[in-house]
């Protein structure tokens, strides 16, 4: 008897030292909305006009060089139209014959310069969005880091729909948004 009482008592000891050592392991959890702190975020609105402007300036770049290969293609049409009018002299319709090889070799090459010039834009934009939006996020962490210091929080997760519950009190979205504007003051 003796000994179960020792056995249930060093259980019972270890008990409540795995429950201090649980209590002493307890996080401080805050949650940021992500979104809404990018939506916000002074900074990435700038950004993402100057992003609208460079694509709006390269949709303007890509216009004016279609438009230039339909009016190549539309100098084809007459030029071929010239070359198959019986009225005119055989002399006129073989030069227009030979405008015609001439303008379809310079529409293969501006098409194929179109082609790669739309490619590469595409790529150049891509990449320019992916850095900024890199630089932006890298912003965001560092700036829910120093709420999340000052508030002493252990972990923050981002709050997105799908989050089960989060307590309001434990948002800290507003804070890191502030954080990240104050910067630009």
């Amino acid at each position: 008897m003796k000994s179960r009482g020792k056995i249930v008592a060093a259980v019972v000891a270890m008990c409540l030292l795995c429950i201090a050592d649980v209590s002493a392991a307890v996080q401080k959890i805050l949650s940021v909305d992500m979104q809404r702190v990018f939506e916000n975020y002074e900074s990435a609105k700038t950004t993402q006009v100057a992003f609208s402007e460079a694509v709006e300036s390269a949709e303007r770049e890509l216009k004016e060089m279609g438009d230039a290969l339909v009016k190549l293609q539309e100098e084809i049409g007459t030029l071929n139209e010239r070359a198959e009018n019986a009225a005119l002299l055989d002399s006129v319709r073989e030069k227009s014959r030979l405008e015609v090889d001439e303008k379809m070799e310079a529409l293969r090459v501006r098409e194929g310069e179109f082609i790669q010039f739309r490619q590469d834009l595409n790529k150049r934009l891509a990449e320019r969005r992916n850095k900024e939006l890199a630089v932006q996020i890298k912003a965001i962490e560092d700036a829910a880091a120093v709420v999340a210091k000052a508030k002493k929080a252990d972990i923050v997760i981002n709050k997105i729909p799908g989050t089960l519950y989060v307590d309001d009190s434990l948002d800290i979205t507003q804070l890191v948004i502030d954080e990240l504007n104050s910067k630009r003051k």
